[in-house]
């Protein structure tokens, strides 16, 4: 199965939690739950089975563990207190985003010459040294943010391939730091990288392990944690951000992941920050303060494009204005600002409005969700909201649709976009306006559709092509639905089924998005239970444009890996924005099968920012090389065939006549 990943999704993993007395964690970590004590041991002392705390002294033979989630946050300073019951809190807030592809090394260490434990500050250097012979430990977050898993590091912190334990027994001590610049999330050779210049590491921490700490009971009861959580403290510096708050099927039960089948429904919310900073603010520093607002309805512009695989819904749109301490101002739809969700043309930048908010995009069939901030109204609600740092927040839903990707970039996703009257350089110069990309995992099938390769341009796009899923050859008129039966084009479908289809945009390239791969059918199992299934459709092409020839047979086999895998464990694997792809080996075009290395550079596609490896050939209807397809096909077609006909049969009677009149001559 080929993955492709976006960094930036919104399902906070189970996050783990739990209490420690001390304060030797330092600024930016949290401690969280592990595994291994009993329940009873749990209610005892206050921490959560998985925190495997242990009362009384140090069990010397009890091999500790250590678990990282991290975790980014559009918000300055958020930075949770570390209980069991943060896990419930921490799960609410839909902002925060698993951070996939950050490495983070462990070091074992202890204090300089003439120093003390106590005298250790994770984030200087002179405080500690490396404990000589130690292990150097790394690790890289997975999809859910999480390492649980430490290898032997390199001299450079990268991890080899020898899985690597922590030291039993007592006075071991550890600083535990990202790598950025070798994190694979920041790589150039990571089609998806995180950027550098908005994300903000996380600050060292310094620990013992096994962690000594108190119970909550009345006594106090010391004791050990055998499974140390820690949870660094991470903030996205970016002014605007989108992030889906919940997925729900189309029964509508929320899904403890982030997956996505056609028929459920996305909340999604958009985040700008507005500063308060008072006499402190200054000119075309970047920052919108509150004191700059002008009311005209060109503060704040924010647009939403949304591609054929997702339709929103007007009526569900929300709009507040949110304090750090949770004070909540509602805004009012056409009152205090405004919006457009009827438009498909690129909406205007608002610093620069001969330019666009968004690049082009190759396809009609995408609709811009525009909001204009603030009327007069809307300022004056800004203003009460006293605060140094707010967050003004957009929400609505959106149906994925059976559709496909009319951008290609992700398959169920969207782009959005802010420009404000601040988002200017030191000069006074109009900045591009900030982006956010936001996916959701989910299944699909990418190839393109191209001209055959005796056209001008040779393999050039074929935008216009329409496709649909079928079972089998023996069933090319019952199409797949959302919930993974077949259905024809005069059958009644079951609420909240859609049947999948797929066109080429205009640069011909073709996507399936939101695919039921996982346990078809199913709208209650949980996403523990709920596995990805053997599929095995075929494509069929039901449209072709005018002039060009369907090939008129179902083509190739869509079937994906990971069989029996989770929709949990996927997501784990793969990250919370995948994008899961089939076995391309598998999706056989057979003599309509243009080689990807044959396609000329500039015809070449990608999706989700990666080459594609398949491409169908088309060829027209005056072409006699098409393999399978009849020379000449419908309208004129025939009629020429028949006076080609006539032509030759009467040439054929004239010579003959000639000849008999030559031997009775």
């Amino acid at each position: 199965m080929h993955m492709q990943r976006d960094n930036e999704g919104t399902r906070l993993p189970k996050l783990l939690g739990l209490a420690v007395a001390g304060a030797t964690l330092l600024a930016g970590m949290v401690v969280m739950p592990a595994t291994q004590a009993s329940a009873a041991d749990a209610d005892a002392y206050g921490f959560a089975p998985e925190d495997n705390f242990v009362a009384g002294d140090l069990d010397t033979n009890k091999v500790p563990q250590l678990t990282v989630t991290k975790y980014l946050s559009l918000n300055d300073g958020y930075a949770p207190t570390g209980s069991a019951n943060d896990v419930v809190q921490l799960d609410k807030n839909k902002d925060l985003a698993p951070a996939q592809g950050i490495l983070f090394n462990v070091k074992e260490v202890e204090p300089t010459e003439g120093k003390s434990l106590a005298d250790i500050d994770a984030n200087n250097a002179e405080t500690y040294t490396v404990k000589s012979g130690s292990t150097l430990f790394a690790g890289v977050t997975d999809g859910h943010g999480v390492i649980d898993k430490w290898y032997a590091g390199n001299a450079d912190g990268t991890a080899t391939s020898t899985a690597a334990t922590f030291p039993a027994g007592p006075n071991h001590y550890y600083i535990l730091s990202e790598n950025k610049d070798l994190s694979p999330a920041f790589l150039d050779s990571n089609p998806h990288k995180l950027d550098k210049t908005k994300y903000k590491a996380a600050a060292n921490s310094f620990f013992g392990l096994p962690y000594a700490t108190n119970g909550s009971d009345a006594n106090q009861t010391r004791g050990f944690i055998y499974h140390l959580h820690l949870y660094p403290k991470n903030v996205n510096t970016q002014s605007f951000a989108k992030t889906v708050q919940s997925v729900k099927s189309k029964n509508g039960a929320v899904k403890s992941q982030t997956t996505a089948t056609a028929g459920d429904t996305i909340t999604y919310k958009l985040s700008q920050k507005i500063y308060n900073e008072g006499s402190a603010r200054a000119k075309n520093d970047g920052k919108l303060d509150v004191q700059e607002l002008g009311g005209t309805g060109s503060d704040v512009r924010l647009a939403d494009r949304m591609s054929s695989s997702l339709k929103g819904d007007p009526a569900t749109i929300k709009a507040v204005i949110r304090s750090a301490d949770g004070k909540v101002v509602p805004l009012v739809n056409a009152t205090d600002f405004d919006s457009d969700t009827s438009t498909n043309a690129n909406p205007a930048r608002l610093n620069a409005a001969d330019q666009k908010m968004f690049a082009d995009a190759p396809s009609d069939n995408v609709t811009y969700w525009v909001f204009n901030f603030f009327t007069k109204s809307g300022v004056s609600k800004a203003q009460t909201v006293e605060a140094s740092v707010m967050e003004l927040e957009v929400t609505y839903d959106a149906l994925v649709t059976g559709d496909g990707d009319s951008t290609g970039t992700g398959g169920v996703v969207n782009d959005a976009a802010s420009d404000f009257s601040e988002n200017k350089d030191s000069k006074g110069n109009p900045l591009d306006p900030v982006p956010s990309h936001t996916n959701v995992t989910n299944a699909v099938l990418a190839f393109g559709s191209v001209q055959s390769k005796n056209q001008n341009p040779k393999y050039g796009a074929l935008p216009g092509t329409e496709y649909r899923l079928v079972k089998d050859a023996n069933s090319t008129d019952k199409y797949l639905g959302s919930d993974g039966n077949f259905y024809g084009s005069k059958d009644t479908l079951p609420d909240g089924v859609q049947v999948y289809k797929a066109t080429a945009n205009d640069k011909g390239l073709v996507v399936f998005a939101a695919l039921p791969i996982f346990e078809a059918g199913s709208t209650t199992a949980k996403a523990a239970d709920k596995t990805v299934q053997n599929t095995s459709w075929m494509l069929v092409e039901t449209k072709t444009p005018q002039g060009w020839r369907n090939p008129g047979i179902p083509l190739g086999t869509v079937t994906y890996e990971d069989v029996g895998l989770t929709e949990e464990a996927i997501v784990q694997k793969y990250g919370s924005n995948a994008t899961v792809q089939p076995d391309y080996s598998k999706l056989n075009f057979g003599r309509f099968d243009a080689p990807a290395g044959d396609v000329p550079a500039d015809t070449q596609m990608k999706f989700n920012n990666v080459a594609i490896s398949k491409y169908l050939a088309h060829y027209k209807t005056t072409d006699s090389d098409a393999p399978l397809a009849l020379p000449l096909t419908g309208g004129r077609g025939i009629l020429l065939l028949l006076v080609v006909g006539a032509l030759i049969m009467g040439g054929a009677l004239y010579a003959r006549n000639r000849r008999n009149n030559a031997a009775r001559a």
